[in-house]
């Protein structure tokens, strides 16, 4: 089996299609290109238009949609710490298990909704107190508490978002690189049922190769 030479990732493929794209000669137009490209052991693959096609299949789309809930998750995930980012872990174990609880009373309702109001109230209560012009000890201090619990609450806040920021990048990572595997694979394929030592991108060729471009999508199940 011939060993396949990928010219860089896809990636960076893409990322060259400054090259070669408004010079004569560009993709091997020129009336002799079938007797040379035939005995070439160059291929070429548009890339561009591989990864248009591929995000219109099925198993494209299934991957996206379940990136696009991890999204929507991340960011309700943020949205609900927000909300009580003062409580401390005693206070949120008690509001999830009065969230979760099967029957509520009046008492059980009215605490909910104290605590899911306690970190507006604690914000209010603290621009009450800076408005102050001479706060007096006790003002001074409780001021001093509160500004120390919106400091935590802002560093948890950031903690948790480039938590799940990560768990986003990885995801994502995961899948263009899924992506890029199968892609690379068949290309691969390709290129040894056609006895080809290399392929490179379409953008970066300037003259000859042999364009594997429809093989590599009909290998994909990308084709129109």
């Amino acid at each position: 089996m011939h060993r396949l030479k990928l010219a860089g990732s896809i990636a960076a493929l893409v990322a060259a299609g400054f090259v070669g794209s408004q010079l004569p000669g560009f993709g091997a137009d020129s009336k002799d290109k079938n007797s040379k490209t035939a005995n070439s052991t160059v291929g070429f693959v548009d890339l561009g238009r591989v990864t248009d096609q591929i995000k219109k299949t099925q198993t494209w789309q299934v991957m996206a949609a379940k990136f696009e809930d991890q999204r929507k998750k991340a960011q309700q995930e943020i949205a609900d710490l927000t909300k009580i980012r003062y409580l401390t872990d005693a206070e949120r174990k008690e509001l999830n298990d009065l969230r979760t609880k099967a029957k509520t009373t009046d008492g059980d309702k009215a605490r909910l909704a104290e605590l899911e109001n306690r970190s507006d109230a604690l914000d209010k209560e603290f621009q009450n107190l800076a408005g102050v012009e001479k706060p007096d000890a006790t003002q001074d201090a409780r001021i001093k508490a509160l500004a120390k619990m919106r400091e935590n609450a802002i560093t948890a806040l950031q903690e948790a978002t480039e938590k799940r920021s990560q768990d986003l990048r990885d995801a994502e990572g995961q899948v263009l690189e899924e992506a890029q595997g199968k892609i690379l694979k068949v290309v691969e394929g390709v290129a040894d049922g056609r006895n080809l030592t290399m392929v490179i991108d379409r953008q970066a060729i300037l003259y000859g190769g042999q364009d594997l471009t429809e093989d590599v999508l009909k290998k994909l199940g990308a084709t129109k």
